[in-house]
């Protein structure tokens, strides 16, 4: 029997009237064959005491909803809906869906529209599977209604209580004892943090500085220390109260002019680049690192347990919160369990076994379909991504099964047999680049074309005008993941060399934010750099470089050379602002020092004893350090690279070295310059 509108309308209002009695969230799918969606929806819509907000994700606009498209959803942060309607017709974009999934509350509704294009796919394989969890209401049958659960009582905010008590703590207590705060979406962690900076301005005159990867990523903070201060002053990013502030302040001017606070709130600190959490933690002694653990913006906890084992052994009695219990929904919340399942955000990867051996591992390629029929397999592959790099995210679940380009390969404990029985240590994807042919090249190098998925043969040909690169064939590997206790055994690049071995190319390219650890990684595994960016990534806060191991071609020398000289030119102006460990750690890795300039040694002895003035010799300090062997970087002191190479100011160089001013500061750049002066010396008698 063909049911009615009618009938699937009532069963929408009686679900919607258990999960407000339960405080938690359903989920249901309708079928694309039936043909009321409209007249449901409208009936639906038109219970005004049942339906406050409306969001609408994708697909044809309903009367009443708030529409956006299907990948748009990072629209609604912030803000919260009863119904949200998500139309995958034009396809499902997992960042944008989790995003606006996290703004339906307890006793909300999800209703799912519309089939997926490109069924064939693997990625729409998976999301497929995943929706076919939520009940589906098809012409002729409605599904069976939830297991009505206990009802459960009102929401508990302990934890945020506890929350809010232990950042009024961190400005109370001892200095030097960061709080680190953890949470899933919805626990309402940066609601807590907002509500204590309201507590605190009221107690007593203080000024909080927030940093965060967007301003729009704290707007609850901001929304929530707003209701707690009555006749307070509102700008946008900053509220006034009496002679107490909290005011936004984007992380890289936070890390470039360190302005001065009571107390510093980083919201979302697992998107801030490591250096720059441990530079936050150096110079503010009351502070507060916040973040979310599994979130439509990427994974925070490979990256949060890192910062963790660093506050460990620098700040041992840093304290730490984890906020599990929810207050958008109540704990237990099927739909949330049921989006954790969906885009493996749950998955946590065994210890090791006692008898591991990095001997016994074997190296294999996994197909899409293997990952498919195979899904501990492909959880396992993401836990260490997400483990790995705190960027990865939901969408990137979707690229590894649908990018036809995108190769897996792994590393498996056990014997090498051909069979996944053993668990997986560590991964790697790479993409299949290059091998354009002249019309395209010249349009890339005449801006006129981008494609998309060239990310090496583009920049080759664009920046560096490299034709030969763009024409050959690359892999580019995009990402490189160990499990942590497989982690300094060599077992990554044991792994890329096998990669390399098995998937043979004319160059191998990677792009990634540079920190001296990485840099040091691929340099040992023959990469060479090749374009660093001139700005840095928003997300990461690092700049992007890239690096090629090529096996033949003249153009890799050419490359190289093109990049030290854009290097030494760009210190001084576009990436003047560069860490100095990483100008060291780039600069060591040259093939050889530069070519020999003629130096008067005898002027530059007499300004390191005392002669001359800086000003008139500081063009042959800097030719001398270029003509430096590459190793002899190494030895070079921070404050050396930062004002000979960068040139950056005596104020900027005293603060950031802790010297009281220009004179004692170039007191150690004259010490300094007679010690290099003395060892070369040395060499030339020798």
């Amino acid at each position: 029997m063909t049911i009615s509108s009618a009938d699937i309308s009532h069963f929408l209002l009686q679900l919607s009237q258990q999960a407000k009695q339960q405080h938690c969230r359903f989920g249901v799918r309708i079928a694309a064959t039936v043909p009321w969606h409209d007249s449901i929806l409208a009936d639906c819509l038109s219970d005004k005491s049942s339906v406050a907000t409306v969001f609408q994700l994708g697909g044809e606009h309903v009367t009443h909803a708030e529409h956006v498209a299907f990948n748009k959803g990072q629209q609604f942060l912030g803000r919260e809906c009863q119904l949200l309607i998500c139309d995958v017709s034009a396809g499902l974009d997992a960042n944008s869906f989790s995003a606006a999934l996290g703004t339906l509350v307890g006793g909300g509704l999800l209703i799912v529209l519309g089939e997926l294009p490109q069924k064939n796919s693997p990625a729409t394989q998976w999301l497929n599977r995943c929706l076919d969890e939520l009940p589906v209401i098809t012409p002729r049958q409605l599904p069976l209604m939830p297991a009505r659960q206990q009802r459960f009582g009102d929401i508990d905010f302990s934890q945020q209580n506890d929350a809010i008590d232990n950042v009024e703590r961190v400005v109370s207590g001892h200095r030097k004892r960061p709080l680190v705060l953890t949470a899933d979406r919805g626990r309402g962690k940066s609601s807590a943090l907002g509500m204590a900076a309201a507590r605190l301005m009221q107690s007593r005159n203080l000024h909080i500085l927030v940093t965060a990867p967007s301003l729009a990523s704290v707007a609850p903070l901001f929304r929530h220390a707003e209701l707690g201060l009555q006749d307070a002053v509102i700008k946008r990013g900053e509220i006034r109260f009496g002679q107490s502030s909290v005011r936004f302040v984007a992380p890289d001017e936070l890390i470039n002019q360190t302005p001065d606070c009571d107390l510093l709130l980083v919201d979302e600190a697992a998107a801030l680049p490591l250096p720059w959490l441990i530079a936050l933690v150096d110079r503010y002694h009351r502070a507060v690192f916040s973040t979310t653990i599994h979130g439509y913006e990427g994974c925070g906890r490979g990256f949060t347990l890192k910062f963790l084992h660093w506050l460990q052994q620098e700040r041992p009695q840093f304290r730490s919160q984890h906020i599990d219990q929810p207050i958008r929904w109540s704990l237990g919340d099927p739909l949330e369990a049921w989006h954790r399942r969906a885009f493996l955000l749950d998955y946590e990867f065994p210890a090791l076994a006692a008898d591991f051996s990095i001997a016994a591992v074997g190296y294999q390629q996994v197909s899409k379909q293997q990952l498919l029929q195979q899904p501990q397999l492909l959880s396992e592959i993401f836990s260490l991504l997400v483990n790995a790099h705190y960027q990865t995210s939901p969408n990137d679940l979707l690229h590894l099964l649908g990018d036809e380009a995108m190769s897996v390969y792994v590393a498996k404990s056990g014997q090498q047999e051909a069979k996944f029985g053993q668990q997986i240590v560590g991964c790697i994807l790479a993409v299949r680049e290059g091998g354009l042919n002249a019309e395209l090249i010249t349009q890339i190098q005449l801006g006129a074309r981008r494609p998309r998925g060239q990310l090496a043969p583009v920049t080759l040909a664009n920046q560096l005008g490299l034709t030969e690169a763009a024409q050959q064939a690359c892999w580019r590997v995009m990402r490189i993941a160990v499990h942590p206790q497989c982690q300094q055994l060599g077992l990554g690049s044991q792994l890329l060399q096998h990669f390399i071995a098995h998937n043979p190319a004319d160059y191998y390219a990677t792009s990634f934010g540079a920190t001296k650890h990485l840099i040091r990684f691929w340099l040992s595994n023959q990469f060479r750099a090749v374009k660093l960016g001139s700005q840095r990534d928003q997300a990461s806060g690092c700049y992007s470089l890239l690096m090629v191991r090529a096996s033949g071609g003249d153009w890799m020398s050419s490359a190289e050379q093109q990049f030290y000289q854009h290097l030494c030119y760009e210190l001084k102006d576009s990436l003047q602002g560069l860490d100095t460990g990483l100008v060291q750690a780039l600069m060591a890795a040259r093939q050889s020092a530069s070519s020999d300039q003629t130096v008067p040694y005898h002027l530059l002895s007499g300004y390191a004893h005392g002669g001359a003035n800086y000003e008139s010799v500081a063009v042959w300090i800097e030719q001398l350090l270029l003509a430096l062997a590459p190793q002899q970087w190494l030895e070079l002191s921070e404050l050396m690279i930062a004002k000979v190479v960068q040139q950056r100011s005596w104020q900027e160089c005293a603060r950031r070295y802790h010297y009281t001013g220009r004179k004692q500061a170039e007191q150690d750049i004259r010490t300094e310059l007679a010690k290099l002066l003395s060892n070369l010396h040395c060499k030339l008698t020798a």
